[in-house]
């Protein structure tokens, strides 16, 4: 059984002190005002060792040097208050931590769940992307990469610039390229002219707006992400699919927004 001064010590030491630590705290506090001399002679440490330690209470609060170069403890109520604080932000990061971890393992754990118990791999419907910036990076290796067939659903298509080169460059592989878009001023206009000088199949919606954006290459790969507002205040995080189904019902709305859609001369 701990006698009253170990006691002590483990419970400081489980409060976040090292054990030299409280061990000076509980000297300090029973034999106040002492000098580095008294205190290295009283408890057995080394002037290095000692220092050390002296200085990391200090940083704590638990200590001041009074009287020049004598140390005394800040009063126990509120150094146990100091030492809770301290010790409860610790918890708050450790917590924050683990939530972090669960939170990266938790996808994996759903996925293998649904699949175990009832057949369903979602891990195969979407995956989701950042931000847009990686929306247009997965964007441009889908065009780069098209053999076939490139569908793009968008507004008035501003990012095209952004993937300009590779659009022609898959043009002249014979890759059918079609874009659905809003012309709604000289600047689009002109955007949508090029494309179809280029090779490229435009129409113009019908729709004053429409919340989502994205490509389909190849029947096989979609990228879409869904505007929250029509202001584009905020939107849905961007996703990738390689899930058949789902692309299918995307190409269903291209094909009918397309028939809808208006004839844009070059």
């Amino acid at each position: 059984m701990l006698n009253e001064n170990e006691y002590v010590v483990d419970n400081l030491k489980k409060a976040g002190l090292t054990y030299e630590e409280a061990k000076i705290y509980l000297f300090l506090n029973e034999n106040p005002k002492k000098n580095e001399e008294e205190l290295a002679s009283a408890l057995g440490f080394d002037h290095h060792k000692l220092k050390d330690v002296l200085a990391s209470l200090k940083a704590k609060g638990l200590i001041q040097v009074v009287d020049h170069d004598k140390y005394d403890v800040t009063p126990p109520s509120k150094a146990l208050d100091l030492l809770i604080n301290v010790k409860v932000k610790h918890m708050e990061l450790e917590l924050a931590e683990l939530k972090r971890r669960l939170s990266a393992i938790k996808d994996t754990l759903e996925s293998k769940y649904w699949e175990s118990h009832y057949g369903i791999r979602d891990e195969l419907i979407l995956e989701p992307l950042d931000d847009l910036k990686s929306m247009e990076i997965k964007t441009a290796k889908l065009i780069a990469e098209a053999q076939k067939e490139i569908l793009i659903f968008t507004a008035s298509f501003e990012w095209y610039t952004k993937i300009r080169e590779l659009l022609l460059d898959s043009v002249k592989r014979g890759v059918e390229v079609k874009v659905l878009m809003r012309i709604v001023d000289e600047t689009s206009k002109k955007r949508a002219e090029e494309l179809i000088q280029n090779g490229i199949k435009v129409r113009n919606t019908i729709e004053d707006w429409y919340p989502v954006r994205g490509t389909i290459v190849d029947k096989s790969k979609l990228v879409f992400l869904i505007w929250a507002t029509e202001k584009k205040l905020s939107y849905y995080k961007p996703h990738y699919t390689e899930n058949l189904g789902l692309i299918k019902v995307f190409i269903d709305a291209f094909e009918q927004r397309w028939e809808r859609a208006l004839d844009v001369k070059a």
